[in-house]
């Protein structure tokens, strides 16, 4: 019997912040490809986007009490290892993938130890379901750590990780995807952070970009993107 792959088809037009950076650099073709991966959600696509689910969710526990501890990284990475020889298939290739994530972002100690340590860091999870809505489409670019610096009483910015280990992120998409950040913030929150604080971390890559402090041409072009998304998205088939 052959296995049926159940898909949804997402009614409203949605893209997260980096695929939206992606198709306004992307050819005819592409972009519809692009198109075609946010509107038809395929199980398979959606497991593979969930793969650093594990070291997101370890570092932001980590970071979040102080980056002292951040040495516990390299052990949770070495816990992560022996586990996936427990497993098979996906389920070890994805630990191995987390475990790898860790120790990258553990390399990073001393740069963000310097760039974050006069300010507290807490999870982000508290606005979590508030959209940025930009031309009639949905824009995930909700980060994963909120930044302050008085002691978490109010939010001064914010840290978004990226996690793509073959594909890291140009100057153009990372200062794109910290600009639609502190957008949402600005739109949704009522914060007009400070652009140097508004942060876009390429783990695998060891980069970190910030919002330009002039980003209304960036704004201006992934709105124009947008725009053409809404337009396109009831044509968009399977």
């Amino acid at each position: 019997m052959l296995k049926t792959i159940d898909i949804k088809v997402v009614k409203d037009p949605q893209i997260t912040a980096k695929m939206l950076c992606e198709y306004n650099e992307a050819s005819a073709l592409a972009r519809l490809n692009i198109l075609k991966s946010c509107k038809v959600k395929n199980p398979a696509v959606i497991a593979i986007s969930k793969r650093y689910g594990d070291a997101r969710d370890l570092i932001i526990g980590c970071v979040q009490h102080s980056f002292e501890f951040m040495e516990v990284l390299k052990v949770y990475a070495g816990d992560l290892r022996k586990k996936s020889r427990t497993v098979t298939g996906k389920s070890s290739e994805n630990l191995i993938l987390c475990a790898e994530a860790l120790e990258k972002f553990y390399a990073m100690d001393d740069l963000l130890t310097k760039r974050f340590n006069h300010m507290s860091m807490r999870n982000a999870g508290s606005i979590k379901g508030k959209k940025l809505l930009i031309n009639g489409v949905i824009v995930s670019a909700r980060p994963e750590i909120l930044l302050s610096n008085d002691s978490g009483l109010s939010t001064h910015g914010f840290i978004k990780l990226c996690f793509n280990k073959t594909k890291p992120l140009n100057d153009s998409i990372g200062q794109g995807i910290a600009s639609l950040s502190r957008r949402y913030f600005k739109e949704v929150e009522g914060l007009d952070l400070l652009p140097e604080d508004c942060i876009v971390i390429d783990v695998f890559a060891n980069k970190v970009f910030c919002a330009p402090k002039r980003d209304k041409r960036i704004i201006d072009g992934l709105s124009a993107c947008c725009a053409e998304i809404a337009d396109r998205w009831e044509k968009i088939t399977l």
